[in-house]
């Protein structure tokens, strides 16, 4: 093409030229560098970069052979609630509404939402070996629930939430009904024979039964009600009898912080009391018992104050420190005795219970509550074990101890307590007929002097109070 045959060219298509370059120029810049303009800080958790997250298709079938949803739950379990909490911040702001319908861009962003759990099916994975710790996943059936204003307006949305875990106490392929909350990474926008569903990748669900039924007492349903995930139970009965330790730090700080926000006295914390445990049902073993309410009587041995050093949990939980008493109850004459897997044993006419509370009674201190009679409201959490004299003493791997958590103490008086006082308000009467009686007499004393000498005779010298014990 000559010169002038170009230019007759570009003047000729010079409205075609001029758009196609400032297109060229600015727009296909723009394209190519989104994804790297893209803030990738939301999606490190889950241990893949932008790019890879463009490699799970949306409006497809779920593959649940795929090698990145499997890694991704391997991902999700070696997460904590401080980091998923922490990753959580940036998806705040995002509705049910984005998600669908820009799922590319929040592709293995965490979330923290609230959903009800319909379904749960078990789905075994086809290419797992001897070596593979995860075998297969629990598809959860899932509702939206709204999160923010926005959400209010739009319809519940179906969701599908694949998780490692789910409360051994939640029925498999049966229709429920149940409050849960997710914590996890968003995974894809898959297709059903229902319809498109948003899924989710999660560790385990967080569980928050709001009714009772066959395995979860009514004291249970308001232990969940103050924001105590009931799932948690599952770890603390696999810890059962073991020092305390991470595997269960979660579940001990979180029922605490559901007793910390218990408004009402400590005698109206149950529902039903009537359910709740005693002393002896304590030490039935019933598996059932963990996590359920118990109400015990004793002498407060020792008191002290706890402080919780985790910035976590102080600001996620808003709890900074507990106290924990050792209480002795009361067995009436009995003995526990407790036998080791070595056949060792070891009986007890005092048996400690460990009680972690998280306020005192109003104006008391540590020291002022120790050797007070007490009675405790609260939630058996399970049994632990720690060294003490006696159990060093015989070489025994340690004290063994149930461990209760409570709002408050309330201390009660002994009969010794009611005895004392009784004899000082008999003695403080005694007193003040005395004083009566004498200064009644010398008023009249002026008028009738005779008569109040022989009353004055016939006075005791002293008042005996031998007679009331002491």
């Amino acid at each position: 093409m000559t010169e002038a045959n170009f230019l007759k060219f570009t003047n000729q298509a010079g409205w075609s030229f001029s758009w196609t370059t400032v297109y060229f120029l600015f727009a296909m810049p723009l394209i190519a560098g989104a994804k790297q303009d893209h803030n990738e800080t939301p999606l490190e958790l889950s241990g893949y970069s932008l790019s890879e997250s463009y490699q799970v298709d949306d409006d497809q079938p779920v593959n649940f052979e795929s090698p990145i949803l499997k890694q991704l739950l391997y991902r999700v379990r070696n997460t904590s609630p401080k980091s998923r909490a922490r990753y959580s911040q940036f998806s705040q702001e995002t509705t049910w509404r984005d998600m669908t319908s820009q799922t590319e861009d929040f592709r293995f962003w965490t979330f923290n939402r609230p959903a009800l759990l319909t379904k749960i099916e078990k789905h075994a994975f086809k290419q797992d070996t001897s070596d593979d710790e995860i075998k297969g996943v629990y598809v959860c059936h899932c509702e939206s629930v709204p999160h923010s204003t926005e959400d209010s307006t739009t319809p519940p949305q179906k969701l599908i939430v694949l998780s490692r875990t789910v409360p051994k106490a939640l029925p498999v392929n049966t229709e429920i009904n149940q409050p849960i909350r997710i914590s996890g990474f968003l995974y894809s926008r898959a297709l059903t024979a229902e319809g498109s569903r948003l899924v989710f990748i999660t560790d385990r669900i967080q569980w928050y039964p709001q009714e009772k039924t066959d395995r979860i007492s009514a004291n249970q349903v308001e232990l969940s009600k103050l924001g105590f995930d009931l799932g948690l139970i599952d770890s603390v009965r696999e810890n059962n009898a073991r020092p305390l330790m991470g595997q269960d730090a979660e579940a001990f700080f979180q029922m605490l912080a559901a007793m910390n926000r218990f408004a009402g006295t400590p005698e109206t914390l149950f529902k039903e009391s009537a359910e709740a445990l005693s002393f002896s049902d304590i030490f039935s073993g019933s598996p059932e018992y963990f996590g359920d309410a118990v109400h015990l009587q004793g002498v407060i041995r020792s008191c002290s104050s706890v402080s919780i050093p985790h910035q976590d949990i102080q600001e996620r939980l808003e709890i900074s420190q507990y106290y924990q008493l050792m209480i002795f109850p009361d067995l009436g004459g009995a003995k526990i005795i407790i036998r080791g897997k070595d056949g060792s044993e070891l009986d007890y006419q005092r048996f400690p219970i460990t009680v972690c509370c998280t306020e005192l009674p109003d104006g008391m201190t540590a020291q002022e509550v120790e050797r007070k009679q007490c009675i405790i409201d609260g939630y058996f959490f399970r049994f632990w074990k720690y060294q003490s004299a006696r159990t060093d003493l015989v070489e025994s791997a340690g004290q063994l101890s149930p461990l209760v958590i409570a709002k408050q103490p309330v201390l009660v008086e002994t009969g010794i307590d009611v005895l004392d006082r009784g004899l000082l308000f008999f003695v403080l009467g005694t007193m003040a007929l005395v004083i009566f009686l004498i200064s009644y007499f010398r008023f009249v004393d002026r008028n009738q002097k005779l008569p109040l000498e022989n009353i004055l005779e016939n006075l005791p010298e002293k008042i005996d109070i031998s007679g009331i014990d002491g």
